[in-house]
């Protein structure tokens, strides 16, 4: 996975797409529907995460995220970040001093579960995304 952003984001963000082969679009796409069915999170929903709107996330769209993320690689089963692979994926594409940047402020995704941490970490990255430009 060259863009790790472009690849997690896929069908949360809008416009992550360029450095992504079609080979990673298809996998996102259907990790993405995989989650959809498993949390049973409407398309609305992952169009509002797409756009970059957290705000009003139900549960099983908070549990969309953990799957997805989960996917990727991105988090654990539980919901922590994994530093070093999130790190490696954003230096490859943004650099190192900003790919340390933004997991240092995103780190600490607190929650009681899984799904709480992973959308917290979305979240996180979204008002921090400005910085990796």
């Amino acid at each position: 996975m060259k863009s790790f952003a472009a690849i997690i984001l896929f069908a949360l963000v809008a416009g992550c797409m360029a450095a992504v082969t079609d080979e990673q679009k298809d996998a996102a796409r259907q990790l993405a529907g995989k989650c959809m069915q498993q949390t049973g999170t409407s398309e609305e929903s992952v169009q509002r995460l797409r756009n970059g709107d957290t705000s009003g996330a139900d549960d099983n769209t908070k549990c969309f995220v953990q799957c997805f993320f989960q996917g990727a690689g991105v988090v654990d089963g539980e919901g922590n970040m994994q530093e070093a692979f999130v790190t490696e994926k954003l230096a490859n594409e943004y650099g190192q001093a900003k790919a340390e940047e933004v997991v240092q402020k995103c780190r600490n995704n607190s929650g009681p579960n899984a799904c709480e941490r992973s959308f917290t970490l979305f979240q996180c990255y979204v008002a921090n995304r400005a910085s990796l430009m």
